[in-house]
């Protein structure tokens, strides 16, 4: 996550409201019901910006879910689920790695995770002091950059949609936050950050079935060096 004004920053990886067309489709939310999730899409970056990032020595892993290489720390911020009635659990893309994480999911929860997906707020270095209307649009037009999306479930393609979100605040963990973590420090990166709006490309899929899943998603970005490939090896009971 390379803290600047620069898209590096903020790109993590992931899927968005707008459809795209695809042969098949393992679920797609209607229209209705996709004007819904900007709210859930915010409550996904509160999640990921929450947790601690550590670097653990013993597992080569680290344990903020988006720097994870191994989906060890998957459940972080969510053991038995988040969001409303926390009837989601949340997946993570990365930093512009490409990962296999495998990931135990609670029974019955419904997946929600980005293929790409960007966050603007004024925690920059040197800060900035832009208003909604320039976050918004810092926002889209680096999501308008995504290229090579994919997703599938089990071989099967996925739907995914564009969402943006409304605007929101998140905290910053008191030590370890994942600011720390690639070199940036001053006041603008600690407590309470606000305003903050993203946008991004996201899908959901719904609780998977007991046995053993693999997830696959890829995008890229034609602004800057950007790809990643994630795969997901997923088990429920």
């Amino acid at each position: 996550m390379a803290k600047s004004r620069s898209t590096s920053r903020r790109i993590i990886a992931t899927l968005v409201l707008i459809w795209v067309a695809i042969a098949t489709v393992v679920f797609a939310p209607t229209a209705s019901a996709a004007k819904d999730y900007g709210s859930l899409t915010a409550t996904w970056w509160q999640w990921a910006l929450a947790q601690p990032a550590i670097d653990v020595a013993a597992t080569n892993t680290n344990t903020n879910p988006v720097l994870d290489t191994t989906g060890e720390y998957a459940t972080a911020g969510q053991p038995a689920g988040i969001g409303p009635a926390n009837k989601y659990f949340f997946l993570a893309g990365t930093f512009g790695q490409d990962v296999v994480r495998t990931v135990t999911v609670p029974p019955g929860k419904t997946l929600f995770f980005p293929i790409f997906n960007f966050e603007a707020d004024n925690a920059v270095d040197p800060i900035t002091h832009f208003k909604v209307p320039e976050l918004k649009a810092l926002a889209k037009a680096n999501v308008d950059g995504a290229i090579n999306l994919t997703a599938t479930f089990d071989g099967a393609p996925v739907a995914f949609f564009r969402s943006t979100s409304p605007v929101f605040d998140y905290t910053m963990p008191d030590e370890n936050s994942i600011y720390e973590y690639f070199g940036f420090t001053g006041p603008q990166f600690t407590g309470r950050i606000k305003p903050a709006v993203a946008d991004g490309y996201w899908a959901i899929l719904p609780p998977p079935t007991p046995g053993e899943h693999v997830l696959r998603f890829t995008a890229a970005s034609s602004l800057i060096d950007f790809s990643l490939d994630v795969t997901y090896q997923l088990t429920t009971s």
